[in-house]
Formats: C-alpha cells, sequence, structure tokens
C-alpha cells in the first residue's frame, strides 16, 4: 500500500473548506446495511453507527430509505462490473471516497489509484491496508488530488502503464460549471496521454433516484434527497451542466452530450434497469413495486466516455500555489499565486486563522492579480473569512476566469471585488 504526498493540513481545516466527503460516509454505511462485507470492515474501522450517521434535522421514510439504498447497491455493482469488463488494468476511482472498491479491485489482481481529497486520503491510506492481505497491498495507492487541477491526477499517474478506467460516482454535481469545464478537459488529457475509458453515473443520478422513489411511494415527500446533501455537504444538489434534471431529460441529455463534444469526449449510455433487477435491495420491494420500478426506470442510463479525438484543449497545468501575508493593524493583506483548489484552499484557511490568533482581524484584502483559478472550496474559504471578519473581504486584480467563478457564486454581489 502506498500513500504519497499526504497533504499533512489540521484534519479540522480539511473538513471546514471541503464538508462534501461526508456523503461518502453516508453511502458506505448504506452499503454495509445492504451486506457488503468489506463496507462493514471499514464502517468498523472509522466507528460509524447508526447514531453518527442519523439525520440530526429529519429522518426518512421506509420508501425513502428502500430508494437510497437500491440506488447506492445499483451504482456500486453496475460501476464494478462496467469496470472490469472494460478491459483496462488500471482503476482510477475519482473520487474514491470511503469506498471498499480498493479492496474487491486488488483482490482481482488489477491495480487500483484511489483519488479524492486530502480528508478522505488521509483515513482511507490508514484503513485499507489492514484489510488487505500483503501480497496486494502494491496494487493499491492513494493520492490526494483535485478534479479540476490537472497537475495533481497526473502526478498519481506518472508511473501508471496501461489503458485507465476512470470510475466517478458522486462527483459532478458538487461541481460549478466552470469546475465542470476544467474537470471534463483534465479527463480529456488523462484519456489522451493513457488511453481507456471514462465511466460514470453521475449525470442521471436525479432523473433515477426520483423515478425509483416515485414508483415505490407516490406521495412521499420529495424533499429528503436533497436534505442528505445540505446536511451533510453543505451543498444544495445538482444544478450545473452536466446534471440531467428529472422532467427534462431528453433536452438535457443532447445538452451534456454537447458539452462532452465540445470538450472532445464521446459518450454511450448503458440503461441499467436490468443491474437494478439484481441487487438485494431491488428483491425487498413486492411485485408490484419491483414492476413500477423497471418501467420508470426503463431509459435511465449510466455513460462510458471516450476520447473523440483530438481537440483544442483549455486545461492547463497549475501553476505553484503561494499565500504572501501581512497583518497591518487589523488589515489582513494577502497575496495569491497560482490555484486555490481543494487542495490549496486549507493552506489560505490556516493562514488567516494564524494571523486571527495574532489579533483582531476587521477586513481581508486579497490580490489576485496572480491567481490562476479558483474552486468552490476557495470560495468557501473567502466566505469563511468574511464572515470571521467585521468588514469582510475585498479582492482586487481578478482576471477574467476567476471573475466569471465570483459572478457565477454570486460572490462578487456580496463583497467588491475589482
Amino acid at each position: 500500500m502506498i500513500m504519497r504526498e499526504a497533504e499533512k493540513n489540521d484534519q479540522t481545516l480539511l473538513k471546514e473548506t471541503n464538508p462534501v466527503f461526508n456523503t461518502a460516509k453516508t453511502t458506505l454505511f448504506q452499503m454495509a446495511r445492504n451486506g457488503n462485507p468489506y463496507a462493514a470492515a471499514i464502517v468498523e474501522k472509522m466507528g460509524l453507527t447508526e447514531d453518527t450517521q442519523k439525520s440530526k434535522s429529519f429522518s426518512m421514510s421506509p420508501e425513502e430509505e428502500i430508494t437510497f439504498r437500491i440506488v447506492v447497491e445499483t451504482r456500486y455493482q453496475t460501476m464494478g462490473r462496467l469496470a472490469r469488463e472494460s478491459g483496462s488494468p488500471v482503476l482510477v476511482d475519482l473520487p474514491c471516497g470511503y469506498t471498499p472498491r480498493a479492496i474487491e479491485t486488488a483482490e482481482q489482481g488489477r491495480e487500483y489509484i484511489g483519488m479524492d481529497l486530502p480528508a478522505v486520503i488521509s483515513d482511507m491510506s490508514g484503513i485499507i491496508p489492514s484489510l488487505l492481505d500483503r501480497k496486494k497491498q502494491d496494487l493499491v495507492q492513494f493520492y490526494a488530488v483535485d478534479a479540476t487541477n490537472l497537475q495533481s491526477m497526473e502526478k498519481a499517474l506518472r508511473d501508471i502503464k496501461g489503458n485507465l478506467c476512470i470510475n466517478t460516482e458522486g462527483l459532478l454535481m458538487y461541481f460549478s460549471n466552470a469546475e465542470i469545464h476544467s474537470c471534463l478537459d483534465n479527463i480529456k488529457k488523462l484519456l489522451d496521454s493513457h488511453g481507456g475509458c471514462w465511466i460514470t453515473a453521475d449525470p442521471e443520478i436525479e432523473p433515477e433516484h426520483k423515478r425509483i422513489r416515485k414508483a415505490i411511494g407516490p406521495d412521499v415527500s420529495e424533499q429528503n434527497a436533497h436534505l442528505i446533501l445540505q446536511e451533510k455537504a453543505d451543498v444544495s444538489g445538482p444544478q450545473n451542466i452536466m446534471m440531467v434534471r428529472f422532467g427534462h431529460e431528453a433536452e438535457d441529455i443532447r445538452r451534456v452530450q454537447d458539452v462532452l463534444l465540445e470538450h472532445g469526449l464521446k459518450a454511450e449510455r448503458i440503461r441499467i434497469a436490468s443491474w437494478i433487477a439484481g441487487t438485494k435491495s431491488f428483491s425487498r420491494l413486492d411485485t408490484e413495486q419491483r414492476k413500477a420500478v423497471l418501467k420508470a426506470i426503463e431509459d435511465v442510463a449510466f455513460w462510458k466516455i471516450v476520447s473523440a479525438g483530438s481537440t483544442d484543449n483549455r486545461a492547463e497545468a497549475g501553476l505553484c500555489f503561494a499565500i504572501y501575508d501581512e497583518l497591518t493593524g487589523d488589515v489582513l493583506e494577502l497575496r495569491i499565486t497560482g490555484r486555490l483548489d481543494s487542495l490549496t484552499a486549507p493552506q489560505l484557511l490556516e493562514v488567516y486563522e494564524k494571523q486571527k490568533a495574532v489579533g483582531e482581524i476587521r477586513k481581508v484584502q486579497i490580490d489576485c492579480n496572480a491567481l490562476d483559478y479558483i474552486s468552490s472550496a476557495g470560495l468557501r474559504v473567502l466566505l469563511v473569512m468574511q464572515k470571521k471578519s467585521k468588514e469582510g473581504v475585498n479582492i482586487s486584480g481578478v482576471n477574467d476566469t476567476v471573475r466569471e467563478i465570483l459572478d457565477q457564486a454570486g460572490f462578487s454581489e456580496l463583497r467588491n471585488v475589482k
């Protein structure tokens, strides 16, 4: 088992910057409840229980509970089978979350690369070795990466030989449109460099969930699926250009295909109804419910995506990240260089917290002339600093790319951006 360049940031900073990884714990817990023995072993190592995973603000109905379990089990089993059938010797799990797939892939004699946020990688690199035979441990590697940061992923794959199967479950819905474009460019470059395919369950996750739930119990509230995301990850749910909306499937599928083509990628939709029918969770439904579910999801699909050939690609290797800080009186002056993403945002928060411990911070002034890019994790840190500083955050010197991201997030409406 190898873990390289693990982030040494304080876990509190990592979790405050990137709370989205908490949904992966919910998924893992459901997998354990569905009877996956490897998931159960990881749950035990992490100390997860009914008490730690239950919602603090709402409870799911039995119909919502079984829907969630069907979606989780189908996604895990189907994505694993599609990865095996791809013929690629290397599985790249992006994000890997707390999935037991590393163990199952190694047991098959295939190489596994787990990529995720630093907080997840720190946990998994300590857990997985204890659950693998020593001879299998070298097949598994974990890396802290940001999917919008090509350099971080290329570094993780620099010694890899053979085609890749990039596996994405529960990633795209957390991205802004700017992050989506960056991620697609990066995946295109990885496929061009290594060969292989990208398999994702993400685009049609909303239609899948809602169609199953309505087929099981038409009168069930539609709120709980989104409440899970809001409570565990502090996000509102799928809204970007790669996500297909329930009730708008035909137009949205065409849009997603067009977005992929724009980035030199082409997709095959693989319908999943037959895969759902083989899950333990599905078998718990009565006969009429099973018929209704299969009819409701007959056109719902996962996506297998490959490179469509050469194209203009907008992705760039990230610039070296650096923060220059100075507390003058009660004004914290910052100059940021490079990319402010999920790998580097904790460093900015750490600088702020250390300066705040020195003296009161009335205002934060940020020089962004050398800032190349900012992700949602970076935006989150800006909002943290704004809330904790009496006069908030002022930003100057932003380029067009950063300005567009700030505008989309509504940050420029809250504070002066020049």
